[in-house]
């Protein structure tokens, strides 16, 4: 059996758990290189999240999903991208070896909803509190 397999059906769309197996997210994005002189491309990062799946759709429909959260996006910062080399597993789903709270960037849109407004809602915090 091929070492090489396709970045399109081995990656995009699976499920991202950490190595806890917590889901937060899928494989929205797959960021290659294209070597020179006939060399296979490589998998330089992953992206999850709102905005790496406009920019994979793009046209209208991609710049309206992605909006919200380059919105969020601090102006100057790169769209976070996970490390291919935290790749543990592939099938079923893609598992890291990392813990999620250890990803900086990754799912900022959901972090910032967490923060501003389901810990504001009515029954969020502690129950002890």
């Amino acid at each position: 059996m091929s070492e090489h397999v396709s970045a399109r059906i081995a990656l995009l769309d699976k499920q991202i758990v950490d190595r806890d197996r917590l889901a937060f997210g899928r494989v929205d994005d797959v960021e290659l290189s294209i070597p020179t002189e006939g060399a296979l491309p490589r998998v330089e990062a992953l992206h999850t999240g709102a905005e790496a799946l406009g920019d994979r759709l793009g046209g209208v429909l991609g710049r309206w999903i992605g909006a919200p959260a380059r919105r969020l996006r601090s102006d100057g910062d790169a769209p976070p991208a996970i490390d291919p080399e935290l790749v543990d597993q592939v099938d079923p789903f893609v598992k890291l070896r990392a813990r999620f709270h250890e990803l900086e960037g990754v799912a900022g849109f959901e972090h910032w909803l967490a923060r501003n407004l389901v810990e504001r809602l009515p029954g969020a915090g502690h129950a002890a509190e």
